[in-house]
């Protein structure tokens, strides 16, 4: 028994050099957390990067589909503009792109109203149809939210004889020549404006039910004597600009139909016919309404 003092001392020294390590632990630990705090601030999460600017996207999606600038679904694309410094958000819809960033002059670095670009404060608008209005988007942007009564603008009394045409479901023949009588340069923008995806009603006489298996070729034309799909498309081409073909929901409509007929067709209008180019309509998600 005599090491037993000995021991004790020894047992004391170790207790207290384990005390000391583990205060002398606590501030690094703390200094840790510190560190991954900083760490944290300095790089956060993509979800957390709020724009400090004063519009939202959405919100500028939504003045623009109340004051009837932009019909379409917006699709966030986000996504597609990653590394984009300041990005907050990026929406996509037929009619424009509207993206919004942190700080105003973040967009004001991609305005360029040459290019249909406009940035209003944070946010930047890419317009794709409807560029003659320009001035009434950023009319919209400008004010910070919708707007009722706005005057559309058109390139030419032409355009707007097109345009009151579709909007009043006009029939084929008056709507294509009008069409066709636009001043060089405007048949672009107004078909992105006023015609593509419309629904329209249009009638015609029945050319070809057999060439083309979903659908109908119909001719629209003032004169017609009995020329299938395969004439008018090789040998008689001046007709193709007054031709159109009709994909039908359901091939089934055309039992009971005969070449010659004439027919009615409600669809979407999903390309268009070229005079010069002799170019044909052509139509989805058809149906035969008489």
């Amino acid at each position: 028994m005599k090491n037993w003092p000995l021991l004790l001392i020894a047992v004391a020294i170790v207790f207290t050099i384990s005390a000391c390590s583990s205060e002398e632990e606590k501030p690094s630990e703390a200094k840790g957390e510190v560190q991954k705090e900083e760490i944290n601030k300095e790089n956060p999460k993509k979800e957390e990067v709020k724009s400090i600017g004063e519009y939202r996207a959405d919100n500028v999606y939504n003045w623009l589909k109340e004051s009837g600038l932009v019909s379409s679904e917006a699709k966030d694309v986000t996504a597609k503009f990653e590394g984009s410094e300041g990005l907050v958000k990026a929406l996509r819809t037929d009619e424009a792109d509207i993206i919004e960033f942190q700080k105003n002059e973040q967009a004001a670095e991609y305005h360029n109203p040459a290019m249909d670009s406009y940035a209003v404060k944070n946010v930047f608008l890419l317009i794709k149809k409807g560029q003659d209005n320009a001035n009434n988007f950023v009319k919209v942007l400008e004010s910070g939210h919708p707007l009722k009564d706005l005057q559309t603008s058109y390139a030419s009394e032409q355009q707007k004889k097109v345009a009151e045409l579709m909007e009043d479901s006009s029939d084929f023949l008056p709507i294509v020549e009008a069409y066709f009588a636009l001043p060089k340069g405007q048949n672009s923008t107004t078909w992105d404006t006023f015609m593509v995806n419309k629904t329209v009603t249009w009638s015609g006489t029945i050319a070809d039910l057999e060439a083309i298996g979903d659908s109908i070729v119909v001719y629209g034309g003032q004169k017609y004597n009995d020329e299938d799909w395969n004439t008018i498309s090789t040998e008689k081409k001046d007709m193709m600009p007054y031709t159109f073909i009709v994909e039908l929901k359901d091939k089934s409509m055309k039992k009971d139909l005969k070449k010659g007929d004439k027919a009615t067709f409600k669809a979407s209008l999903a390309s268009r016919g070229d005079k010069a180019l002799q170019y044909n309509w052509k139509l989805y998600e058809g149906e035969i309404v008489n």
